[in-house]
């Protein structure tokens, strides 16, 4: 008998406490739309990466320069790379490697792009990146 209390005392809480896992809804997706300039030019490809702590990665491509689409809301940090088809690969002479053509500084953690996205989005945000090899 003692058993069968206890088991009704857990689903009880269970009820109580609600069907949630306890994870955190992702913060909303706010629009950002914006240029991109690679040593002085519209960028003709590429993508900027939007960073929020704690969330996924959020790319944009960039298309002549430009980029738009959705991210998340709050203080992002965001990067710019532009991969292209690099060298021979070393352990497979038929694959290329892929090297960034942008500076690594505009990339990873140490990228000195920060914006705050706000709940309305953001338009007009200019990006500009130098090339990696100069």
């Amino acid at each position: 008998m003692r058993l069968s209390a206890l088991g009704l005392l857990v689903c009880a809480l269970g009820v109580l406490a609600g069907c949630s896992d306890g994870t955190v809804p992702p913060p909303a997706k706010a629009p950002v739309s914006g240029t991109v300039t690679l040593d002085g030019q519209p960028m003709g490809g590429g993508e900027v990466r939007f960073n929020l702590v704690g969330q996924p990665v959020l790319t944009l491509p960039v298309q002549n320069g430009s980029f738009s689409g959705e991210v998340f809301v709050g203080d992002n940090r965001v990067e710019v790379l532009w991969e292209k088809e690099g060298p021979p690969h070393p352990m497979d002479p038929s694959q290329k490697l892929m090297v960034n053509t942008v500076d690594p500084k505009f990339s990873g953690p140490q990228s000195p792009f920060q914006e705050k996205i706000p709940a309305e989005g953001a338009t007009g945000l200019t990006f500009a990146v130098t090339s990696g090899r100069r």
